[in-house]
């Protein structure tokens, strides 16, 4: 009750304009750019706590509910609980062109998850539907930039929200992996009911869902028929950190492992030693040696070298796994995006379509990037929020510390993955959030579309 009353008493401030600091705090774009307030947040934990709403809103995710009542419970809870959901947030992109037409957005708008419907085709009659699951932390706004290639493709774009996500950090204190496995469970399966040809598609965490979801063998064979393709970016295969496995004790005694100012309206930036933990779990259930079923789907898989959160060296394993399992019909078709050095790829078999962009055609940003981040993979450099020149810049890694204020001020930002050594050279690296070879990624999409369609 008194943390309720603290964030009412906050929010009441920032409308009434009664603190200088949080006058000029009208949209989710100042919100990012008042550096004084921006400072402050992390003290005060303003957008960390979620909003006590009067009557919690429920689904129920063990029945198979149409999917539109699933989008209503969701955009409400939203609105109920997350502190920022009613901002005004002017970052129009083509699926919230799609969704709202020219109405003026908020950020519920933007990180609720949504369905959206590709034009009918004569020529393609058969019904075709990608599900999109995101990464720890994120919301489905990391879909955007993807849902719309997949759309302009004939392909109707779902998305789905994990449990704990979407609202504020302190909703992940208590979430557990189970929640996510059964929010994916009715997810498939609501493609499977409502669509004859179904790609699954994952983000890191969303990609390990989807994997330990396969490895079920719940499918009936027909079932699996329909599924035509399994697209992961930077999936979580192996935390990074030989500590991983700690957070689950780490949680006993603090809440948080990161407290940030958590203005990005799309993802938490605070971070819970139970999400941790929760995804620490869910990555030994999909160790090679525990998958004791691979589907004859087409795997297709981007991952880069330099990646800090997760272990890209796990994750070839795990594609070297699933290209060799059983006598898959479909392993020709298994493709790979790899932003790296070709040496790392010797052991890799030869029947596996790797490509190895090399040419960044952004002339303006491309001088000033030093690695693809685990963050990178999903969003084009034209991404009015984490695009090159978009209104985020990654800079938590530098909390606390002189350099924060530059790398979120500065004119001339570098970016890249945060590695020991870019940050030794570059003490002010913003962390890339945005895919410079984006384009060179979505023609390899298309092929592999086309290819296994």
């Amino acid at each position: 009750m008194k943390n309720t009353l603290f964030f009412g008493f906050a929010l009441l401030l920032l409308s009434s304009g009664e603190s200088h600091a949080q006058a000029h705090i009208v949209d989710c774009v100042s919100l990012n750019t008042n550096m004084k307030h921006i400072e402050s947040l992390a003290d005060s934990g303003q957008y960390r706590q979620t909003l006590e709403p009067e009557k919690k809103p429920f689904f129920d995710f063990s029945k198979q509910g149409p999917f539109s009542d699933y989008l209503e419970y969701e955009r409400n809870r939203i609105l109920a609980e997350n502190p920022k959901g009613r901002l005004p947030c002017p970052i129009a992109t083509s699926v919230s062109t799609h969704l709202y037409g020219d109405k003026s957005l908020q950020v519920v708008d933007l990180i609720s998850p949504f369905q959206l419907n590709a034009p009918k085709n004569k020529s393609e009659p058969t019904h075709r539907g990608v599900l999109l699951i995101h990464g720890l932390t994120d919301s489905p706004y990391l879909f955007h930039d993807l849902a719309e290639q997949f759309f302009q493709q004939g392909i109707t774009v779902r998305t789905l929200l994990l449990p704990g996500h979407g609202t504020a950090p302190s909703a992940l204190v208590d979430v557990s992996q189970q929640q996510w496995r059964i929010a994916t469970r009715y997810a498939v399966a609501a493609m499977l009911e409502d669509f004859d040809t179904v790609y699954l598609g994952g983000f890191s965490t969303g990609g390990a869902l989807l994997i330990d979801y396969l490895n079920q063998h719940d499918l009936t064979v027909a079932e699996e028929a329909k599924i035509k393709g399994v697209m992961l970016w930077s999936p979580a295969s192996r935390a990074k950190s030989s500590m991983a496995w700690a957070a689950q004790y780490m949680a006993w005694f603090k809440d948080y492992m990161e407290s940030s100012g958590d203005i990005d309206f799309a993802k938490y930036e605070s971070f819970p030693f139970n999400a941790a933990a929760q995804v620490h779990n869910l990555m030994q259930r999909i160790q090679p040696e525990k998958l004791a079923y691979v589907p004859d789907i087409p795997l297709f898989l981007v991952a880069a070298q330099a990646d800090q959160t997760i272990d890209t060296q796990s994750t070839l394993s795990l594609l070297t796994h699933w290209h060799l399992s059983g006598a898959r019909k479909s392993k020709e078709q298994d493709t790979l995006i790899y932003y790296g050095e070709n040496a790392r790829l010797k052991s890799l078999s030869r029947s596996i379509t790797v490509y190895n962009p090399t040419e960044c055609r952004g002339d303006d940003y491309c001088g000033s990037i030093k690695g693809i981040s685990h963050t990178a993979t999903t969003n084009a450099p034209t991404n009015p929020h984490y695009g090159w020149g978009g209104t985020y810049r990654s800079c938590e890694h530098l909390m606390g510390t002189d350099n924060y204020r530059v790398c979120k001020q500065t004119d001339t930002p570098i970016l890249g993955e945060t590695t020991v050594e870019t940050l030794h050279d570059t003490p002010q690296l913003q962390r890339l959030t945005f895919n410079p070879y984006f384009e060179q990624m979505t023609d390899a999409l298309t092929q592999f579309i086309k290819t296994t369609q």
